[in-house]
């Protein structure tokens, strides 16, 4: 009973209690409040606001209080360099700066009326005029005010007060409303000891002892909960809206938090009468500029309150005038035109401005105008990197949004006359505001052609991605955009338009959650969603008439499309006859894989009912594997569970066809190596791990298909993926589908920033009709071809059948950012180029005017906060970008391309806080800003001569150009509204947040050698900017994250670095770069020649040099060098280098020339390299050079030829001698390398014992012995060397080349040191020569090494380069990859051999073997066949676009003969002895030493096919495809290798005919299923019956009577199609 009288004592004092004011007194308090911005961890630098007020709190009863503000001023300070945080402290109470004349200070002086339940407030009256910054001070005031100390709204369990009373501690929770809205606040009181009140700043206030002298003291400590919060007035617009957190909330992962508490000290000796004597409120909000693991930027709201008297109530205050209720204390936002009857943002109309404008609209529209004005000039005549116009667009967009659609309009009409760039950039703007007006306006000039062309499709692909509020309203009149005359009329902007509005409706209805990201749906309410009338009624219907009324594929791939941006579930039922391929109708593959790819953002939303679609489709065998990869790939990357995933990876090896396998492979596999930078992937990464071990091993190579990933991912929060999905079918000799993905991600912010998705069936032809069209090598027509046509008997007799076409379709989309589409119609692209050429010839003799200018916002991030004073808060994050290039282009007269272009290329990423004064228009801001700019040279010549060279000129020009720039800024400002014309930091008032006395300043001459003052410019204020810096920085990135976010800072300190041309200083008059190549062969006088077509021959009486245009007099001593000690071989010739024109007159010449030859029996090669610099006059006669410098390298390998069949018996070697050479004349200093490398019965063993060589000897017992698949194999670790030995002697080396020779000993000592067992140093072993020997294990790839220098000798074992420890890896694992190709060497290979092999996953490396009674075909089907005395068919092009054939028959001693058919040349091969070429019939036995047949192309030096001897037959290479219209196919890795040895035959690969070849040797498109068919492609079930049906008659000699024929006719007699499909039966489908 006792405790109960206890607690209603309590009760009833705390029902009086109102923060100890009596009735009928008034208590004076002192009140300053702070708003600090800066970044506090880098330096003591904010720009601060401060409000002094002295406030007067009348209580007027229980439940009611009146309060006035008065001797209110505010001041700013943009340069803060003491410490603001400490109020009332050691400092200054006051700070110092500019006083803001406070507009109508008698209003905000006005008493107001705060009503509240035991302290809870219920509401505020005031004035109904008031303006809305002051309701929103006002409102401030009486949230800092709240103490709920009751529990009247508590949360959890009520108050125990009377442990309070008692002296103990206590906690408990609340809901308050308050300036940030209604959230959970947590209450802790205790009552302090003396010793701690004492050191209280409360304790030292003047009134202490007159209030609270010997009273018990109370502290109270309030703390907000932003994560439980039931309303929250946070504005929020994101662009792209993909962030992963509520900008809301305490916290958005590690990118912002917010903090918000206030500390009361109380003292009174009962509850009622304790007065609150002192207040300190402190609320923060951290943010990283850039979402990454930098310093952050900082605001800081700090609130104290002094207590300073009490009175009686003298005289009452009056009510305020018109008193109007706030049922509310949350923020109010006054930045929208259109509001709701309670103060809130209602959704916009059409026609009104979306937001108000604190200044005259003239004055708005004079700054847009001039700050327009100042880019076109910059652009186009004034490059300046210190000059930010990048802002003053984006600025620009801002502030449109102020405008309604009349004052839009009169806007346009203003600048619609000025220049075209000025337009341009003006539409660009209007885009980025997204306000509905400016739709609207957007609207008007396409449907009105005020825009047309490339202007309007690009401002119709951007308006969805800006748009602000998409009410219906607003997307029903996008939906009439899509049905107006002038986007009906042009497909390009038609098909924009359509992915436009398509987005937009995904983005406004599709969800509530993605909405609420994106849109201030909080504040407007729901726009719509996706069962609105909009999409079913609207657009849905209006969208599958377009797909069903299409008859171009390219139109119905693109409503698809349209399909898939819309992404809502209602799509399924249209989608559902496409995706399940309904013949005669929806049956077309291109069609149904761009069906399933729409299915993407369905697959999230409604997984369990789309997963089961994808799993069947990508389970049947029977379905097209293009559909099957679709539908897999979509799969997995939805996150299926993970039975699907161990099904689809057991699967591969049962899997039928090898693309499917191939892309099942590689996509589980690359998703094993990435880092997991989202919780999707870490998803993902732990199902294909899971399921990784399962899946059989496939090839990778391009003419496989993949879907490879590729992902980046730093510490500091910095993520890049890259995903590229390839599928490949049979006869195509280009991916028929490709798409490339880049999703970046920083911090919670991700972004899909660009996709290129490439339709590419059926397109060869097309193509190949396109780089006719522009090299001049047209497809001649079929009359051109029959005459010809000696193939064609051939075809006939076998009534050759190509797979059936594929209807074509090729598209080009490119998808920006998620959301801006474009579409380029490839068909249409080949019609176009015979009036582009016109067009380009027209501006030979006349100046052709280029204006190309592209403004975009790629992402803005503005999100608003209330802060504890009252006063907004804004953080915006911005990523602008610029392209533009303005000028001429015009001919030289010399068949060159002169241009006068002014470009630019530039991006920004910037970051600030910044908090208003809303009455004035004034703020304090601090921020980051990142600039990236290229501006190329205005003056550059483009010209390409015969033979092969290209060059391009650059002209200085007499204006300062900085070629590259790129800074980090950060700093501190305070200024008005109104100065955003001027951009920040080119403003008087921002203050660079510098940390650093003496930044580090250096200048780095780059060009004075060639006489060009270009210069790199450092200024920085980084702790270090050395070598070791710059690479531990280096270190962090790879080659995919560097090259896409490498301009993201990881540290703020401020540093710029530039890349500058100045005219002063600078000699030249011109600088030219070139390139050139030239290929060339050399015959011996031992050769036969025949022109193509003829039969007769000659033989040449001395050595030629053949190639297709004359040798390039630069070329020719190092030709003359290389085929020196050569009677026959070839040479590739490159050059390349610097040429600058000096004024004086003279020259000054950097080139570097490299010769690669190598001798027709490829056992010796040649390499020659002169790198030179020097000055001459012009012309460049040698007495006229002065050298500054010159480098010679020569090499000679000689090697042993191993047998190309089984396994070498004797050592194989190759010998290395070169030399490099320094000096003026390269006679100064050398340095002489020598090398041995050797394979030695341990490697030959390893081979022979292989898996690979075990069947070999099998193959070589059962017949094959000139060679099989596995022989192919094994013959590879048979040649590799394992023995190596290396040494270098030195002779009066440089001290630069001495540094490097340390250096690079330096870096091997540290590369070996993990596997170092013997170290010796202080030797004396022979001065100026140094020795490598490595001892490789050919079965695992360790080697042991051993190094021997002047001073030291280094032994290592088990040396490996590990992929998963190495740097290089690591950083470009693509380079790494190809890096096996130079190590270890292959005596049978070279680099070239080895590069084609990695890049086609060994398809390069298919054979076919025909040998006694068995085929070996190129996708290594088997079969028993015996070729008889009929001529067979071995190979040819099924698809008739080839002429080429090659037959066999069997001669009278058992040999094989082959006739090769190649365009107008007939080829017979016998390898007893005999060549015919065209009916010439010839011994080879009798030839001399190294004699060969040519096949050269008539009139022309171009080596066509060779023919000659080996010791166990003959070899024939052919080099060129295209004999009739060109010979861009003749290059060494595209040339076909048929070898006739006795009954042998060995076809290489032909790549120029995957997947259309036929014969015996199969169909060459990778896949072993279905290898076994006829010419008119009827399945077979065994290979010999294949064969006999490419058995040719051969007028009638052949008799069609035996076995195999009687079983193929009965096999055919009902054909069945090779490529006969039957459809799968998918899940039934409902809504």
């Amino acid at each position: 009973m006792v405790k109960i009288q206890s607690s209603l004592l309590i009760l009833s004092a705390l029902l009086c209690l109102t923060l100890g004011w009596e009735t009928g007194n008034q208590y004076v308090y002192k009140y300053v409040g702070r708003s600090i911005v800066g970044i506090y961890k880098m330096k003591q630098q904010n720009a601060v606001i401060e409000l002094q007020s002295r406030v007067i709190v009348q209580n007027i009863d229980q439940s009611t209080i009146m309060v006035k503000m008065t001797e209110n001023w505010i001041r700013r300070n943009g340069n803060y360099l003491v410490d603001a945080s400490d109020v009332g402290g050691e400092y200054p109470e006051e700070i110092e700066g500019e006083e803001d004349q406070i507009l109508n200070p008698e209003i905000l002086s006005t008493p107001f009326v705060i009503t509240h339940n035991k302290g809870s407030i219920t509401g505020i009256h005031l004035g109904a005029d008031e303006p809305l910054w002051i309701v929103n001070i006002k409102k401030s005031i009486a949230s800092q005010w709240q103490l709920d100390i009751t529990g009247v709204k508590h949360d959890g369990p009520a108050v125990k007060w009377e442990s309070i009373w008692e002296g103990e501690s206590t906690s408990f929770t609340v809901y308050e409303d308050s300036m940030s809205g209604e959230c959970s606040n947590v209450y802790d009181i205790d009552r302090l000891p003396w010793a701690q009140v004492y050191s209280m700043d409360a304790y030292k206030m003047g009134s202490w002892d007159h209030v609270c002298k010997d009273k018990p003291v109370y502290k109270i400590v309030k703390t907000k909960d932003f994560n439980r919060c039931k309303t929250n007035p946070v504005w929020a617009s994101a662009t792209p809206a993909s962030h992963s957190c509520e900008f809301g909330k305490g916290n958005c992962n590690d990118f912002m938090h917010r903090t918000t508490m206030a500390e009361y000290i109380a003292c009174g000796k009962s509850w009622s009468d304790l007065l609150i004597v002192h207040v300190y409120g402190f609320s923060d909000m951290w943010v990283q500029p850039f979402a990454t693991k930098t310093d952050e930027l900082v605001n800081s709201v700090i609130t104290h309150w002094s207590f300073e008297g009490k009175e009686s109530i003298s005289s009452r205050f009056p009510t305020p005038p018109s008193p109007k209720e706030w049922k509310t204390l949350s923020y109010v936002w006054g930045d929208f035109n259109q509001l709701n009857h309670d103060g809130t943002p209602a959704q916009p109309n059409l026609m009104d401005a979306y937001m108000k404008s604190p200044y005259p609209m003239s004055v708005l529209r004079k700054n847009i105008i001039d700050a327009l004005r100042i880019v076109t000039r910059d652009l186009t005549e004034r490059p300046d990197s210190e000059k930010d116009n990048l802002e003053r667009l984006a600025v620009i967009g801002r502030v449109l949004p102020m405008f309604s659609w009349t004052e839009l309009k009169s806007l346009w009409e203003e600048v619609k006359a000025m220049d075209y760039v000025t337009m341009g950039l003006f539409v660009d703007c209007v885009v980025q505001s997204g306000s509905n007006p400016a739709v609207m306006l957007v609207k008007e000039l396409v449907e009105t052609e005020q825009i047309t062309g490339e202007k309007a499709t690009w401002a119709l692909a951007a308006i969805g991605y800006y748009a602000k509020t998409p009410t219906r309203e607003l997307l029903h009149e996008l939906i009439n955009l899509l049905k107006s005359r002038p986007v009906q009329s042009n497909k390009a902007m038609m098909h924009t338009t359509m992915m436009t509005v398509a987005d937009l409706l995904n983005a406004a209805c599709g969800s509530h959650f993605a909405a609420s990201k994106r849109f201030p749906i909080s504040a407007m309410g729901d726009f719509c969603d996706r069962k609105d009338a909009i999409i079913t009624k609207e657009f849905l219907p209006w969208l599958t008439n377009q797909l069903e009324s299409s008859q171009s594929i390219v139109d119905r791939i693109v409503a698809l499309s349209a399909f898939g941006s819309l992404g809502v579930e209602e799509i399924i039922p249209v989608l559902w006859p496409i995706i399940r391929g309904t013949p005669g109708k929806f049956d077309d593959t291109a069609e149904r894989v761009r069906a399933i790819l729409s299915l993407q953002r369905v697959v999230f939303t409604v997984p369990q009912k789309i997963h089961p679609i994808l799993a069947t489709l990508a389970s049947s065998v029977t379905e097209r594997p293009e559909v099957r990869m679709a539908s897999l790939g979509l799969l997995l990357m939805s996150n299926a569970t993970q039975s699907l995933w161990q099904k689809f990876a057991g699967a591969t090896w049962f899997e039928p066809s090898h693309q499917m396998a191939s892309f099942t492979h590689n996509l589980i596999d690359s998703l094993t190596k990435i880092p997991a930078s989202t919780p999707l992937l870490q998803h993902l990464i732990q199902k294909a791990k899971v399921a990784w071990p399962m899946v059989k091993p496939a090839p990778f190579g391009l003419p496989w298909s993949f879907g490879d990933i590729r992902s980046t991912h730093l510490d500091e929060g910095i993520a890049v993926m890259m995903y590229t999905p390839i599928y490949r079918v049979a006869d195509e000799q280009w991916p028929v589908y490709m798409a490339n993905r880049y999703y970046y991600q920083l911090g919670p912010f991700s972004a899909d920033a660009a996709s290129v998705y490439l339709w590419n069936y059926n397109m060869s032809e097309v193509w190949q009709n396109i780089f006719g069209k522009l090299y001049g090598m047209m497809t001649p027509k079929e009359g051109v071809r029959d005459k010809f046509e000696a193939v064609r008997g051939i075809w006939e007799e076998l009534n050759a059948t190509p797979r059936p076409a594929d209807k074509r379709a090729g598209l080009l989309h490119i998808n920006l950012m998620g959301s801006v589409n474009r579409f380029i119609n490839l068909e249409k692209f080949e019609e176009s180029i015979p009036a582009l050429m016109t067009e380009a010839i027209k501006y030979q003799s006349k100046p052709y005017e280029v204006s190309v200018t592209k403004y975009r916002m790629l992402a803005e991030y503005n999100v608003r906060f209330p802060t504890e004073m009252g006063l907004p808060m804004r953080f915006l994050a911005a990523l602008p970008f610029i392209l533009s290039m303005q000028g001429i282009v015009k001919g030289d007269g010399k068949g060159g391309i002169k241009s006068e272009i002014n470009a630019e290329l530039s991006w920004k990423l910037c970051s600030e806080v910044r908090v208003d004064l809303p009455f004035n228009g004034k703020y304090i801001a601090s921020g980051v800003d990142v600039r990236v700019d290229s501006r190329p040279p205005r003056e550059m010549t483009f010209a390409y001569k015969t033979p092969g060279m290209i060059k391009v000129t650059w002209i200085p020009g007499p204006k300062v150009t900085d070629l590259m720039y790129y800074h980090v800024k950060p700093y501190t400002i305070t200024r008005g509204w109104a100065d955003s014309a001027t951009p920040t930091l080119e403003h008087d008032a921002a203050n660079l947040i510098s940390v650093n006395d003496k930044p580090i300043q250096r200048e780095l001459p780059l060009g004075d050698r060639f006489g060009i003052n270009v210069k790199l410019i450092e200024k920085s204020e980084l702790t270090h900017s050395d070598k070791w810096s710059w690479w531990q920085w280096f270190h962090k990135w790879d080659i995919n994250g560097w090259s896409n976010l490498g301009f993201v800072p990881l540290e703020l300190q401020a540093r710029k670095y530039v890349l500058r041309y100045e005219p002063s200083g600078t000699r030249a008059r011109a600088v030219s770069a070139f390139f050139q190549y030239q290929y060339a062969a050399k015959s011996s006088q031992n050769t036969w020649v025949h022109e193509s077509g003829s039969s007769t021959w000659k033989t040449p009486s001395e050595s030629e040099i053949v190639s297709t245009n004359p040798i390039a007099p630069e070329f020719r001593p190092v030709l003359g060098r290389l085929f020196k000690n050569t009677e026959s071989g070839n040479a590739q010739l490159l050059r390349a280098g610097l040429v600058a024109e000096q004024k004086d007159g003279t020259w000054v010449n950097f080139n570097t020339v490299v010769g690669l030859s190598k001798d027709a029996w490829y056992t010796k090669d040649f390499t020659d390299i002169q790198i030179e610099k020097y000055t001459s006059d012009s012309s460049n006669a040698p007495s006229t050079k002065e050298f500054d410098y010159s480098i010679c390298y020569t090499a000679v390998r000689n090697w042993n030829n191993p047998p190309a069949y089984g396994f070498s018996h004797d050592v194989l070697h190759l010998t290395d001698e070169e030399k490099i050479s320094f000096g003026e004349k390269c006679d100064k200093s050398k340095i002489r390398f020598s090398a041995k490398a050797f394979r030695d019965e341990e490697a030959a063993k390893a081979a022979m014992y292989s898996p690979a060589g075990q069947q070999c000897t099998k193959d070589l017992n059962s017949g094959f012995m000139y060679g099989s698949p596995a022989c192919t194999e094994a013959r590879r670790m048979d040649h590799m060397y394992n023995n190596y030995e290396l040494s270098a002697e030195a002779d009066n080396l440089s001290p630069a080349t001495t540094w490097w020779i340390q250096t690079a000993r330096q870096w091997i000592n540290h590369k070996m040191y993990p596997f170092t067992v013997k170290h010796i140093q202080g030797q004396s072993n022979p001065a100026n020569r140094a020795t490598w020997t490595i001892k490789r294990d050919p079965i695992t790839g360790s080697n042991n090494m051993t190094f021997v220098r002047p001073t030291e000798t280094l032994v290592a074992w088990n040396v490996r380069m590990e992929k998963s420890t190495s740097e290089w890896a690591r950083f470009s694992p693509l380079t790494f990859a190809y890096s096996s190709i130079f190590y270890p060497l292959n005596a049978g290979r070279n680099f070239i051999t080895d590069a084609t092999t990695l890049t086609s996953g060994g398809i390069s490396d298919a054979k076919c073997y025909v040998g006694p009674d068995a085929v070996h075909a190129y996708d290594k089907a088997h079969y028993n066949y015996t070729i008889n005395e009929c001529p067979h068919v071995l190979l040819t092009d099924c698809r008739q676009e080839t002429k080429f054939a090659i037959t066999a028959h069997q001669g009278s001693e058992g040999q094989k003969i082959i006739t090769a058919i190649f365009g107008k040349d007939v080829v017979e091969l016998n390898p007893s002895g005999w060549i015919t070429v065209n009916g010439a019939k010839s011994s080879y036995k009798s030839w001399e030493k190294e004699s060969r047949v040519e096949i050269r192309a008539p009139g022309a030096k171009e080596i066509k096919a060779v023919i000659y001897p080996i010791s166990t037959g003959l070899v024939m290479e052919i080099r060129s495809w295209n004999w009739n219209w060109g010979s861009y196919w003749n290059y060494n890795w595209n040339w076909m290798t048929i070898k006739v040895q006795g009954s042998h035959v060995e076809l290489s690969a032909p790549k120029y005919l995957r997947g259309q070849a036929c014969g015996l040797c199969g169909d060459f498109n990778q896949e072993i299923v279905g290898e076994f068919m006829t010419p008119q492609r009827c399945a077979l079930s065994t290979g010999e019956l294949m064969a006999a049906s490419f058995r040719l008659k051969s007028g009638g000699r052949c008799s069609a009577k035996d076995e195999w024929s009687r079983r193929l006719q009965k096999e055919t007699e009902t054909c069945e199609s090779i490529d006969q499909q039957f459809r799968t039966q998918l899940p039934a489908w409902t809504m």
